[in-house]
């Protein structure tokens, strides 16, 4: 199946969702639906659990169209269609745990759903207004380290995150030194982002360091920050390390690839050595 035929077959699927979410399960009245899918013994997929975010309707409406009577026979349309969802998408449905509908128009009376793999919840609003800005920010960044030192590319690079020493030197450029410490990871597979001091595969001295990072930050409204572990896509996972970085008035962020996972570290005090 090539692209083409793959984005046709994605919006028929979403278009049959969007009737049911509509029809049966009073979607006029909120915009995003995380399905929890999980297979049964036969290989066969089934919703594990549902639940609704950023409502702007009645709320009884919506707890009454999820009650189990009246959702129950609409479960297993929606769970195959997670399923398939997954496939087009090139994911497994065991990493992702199901998949997230998520209103994609801009008034309430537009039916069409967007999709992501994996349970991810809304974004802080405060995260979500400030996103964009954010991340040009962060390249500006990037961008100023690799204009003077030549970072990441093509050059040497030791970073020691027990001690949070970064090192790199690139032919023809000052050598560069900063403070490097971890900030979070992302695993593409299962769309998940895990805070640097929640990872049980990282030494005590790393795990504190990328404790004290997230408790100096002031705003503690968002939810982001006290999750450990959450689902979320790429965009948002720079999102969210763009976030810290202006926080902690920070020089940039590198980010390595591990095994089949992405590692955010955070810099700061970079200088010339």
């Amino acid at each position: 199946m090539d692209d083409a035929e793959k984005n046709r077959t994605r919006r028929e699927i979403l278009e049959d969702v969007a009737a049911i979410l509509h029809d049966e399960l009073a979607a006029d009245a909120w915009g995003r639906l995380l399905l929890e899918v999980m297979r049964r013994p036969d290989g066969a997929p089934v919703a594990a659990g549902a639940s609704v975010e950023e409502l702007f309707g009645d709320e009884a409406r919506v707890d009454a169209a999820f009650a189990e009577d009246r959702a129950g026979a609409v479960m297993p349309v929606l769970a195959k269609a997670v399923e398939a969802l997954c496939l087009l998408d090139g994911v497994e449905l065991e990493d992702v745990r199901g998949g997230t509908f998520i209103r994609a128009g801009r008034t309430r009376d537009e039916r069409l759903f967007a999709w992501l793999p994996g349970l991810v919840h809304a974004p802080s609003e405060r995260f979500d207004r400030e996103r964009d800005a954010l991340l040009v920010a962060l390249r500006a960044k990037n961008d100023a380290l690799a204009a003077q030192y030549g970072f990441p590319s093509n050059g040497t690079l030791d970073i020691d995150l027990a001690r949070e020493v970064a090192r790199f030197q690139a032919s023809g450029k000052p050598a560069m030194k900063g403070r490097a410490t971890l900030l979070a990871t992302f695993a593409p597979a299962s769309r998940t982002w895990g805070w640097g001091a929640s990872n049980p595969h990282v030494p005590d001295a790393v795990s504190r360091a990328a404790a004290l990072v997230i408790d100096t930050i002031s705003d503690r409204d968002l939810w982001e920050i006290s999750t450990p572990v959450f689902g979320t896509d790429e965009t948002t996972a720079w999102g969210l390390a763009a976030f810290v970085c202006d926080r902690a008035g920070a020089d940039g962020v590198y980010c390595a690839r591990e095994g089949d996972g992405l590692v955010f570290i955070l810099l700061r005090d970079v200088g010339p050595r």
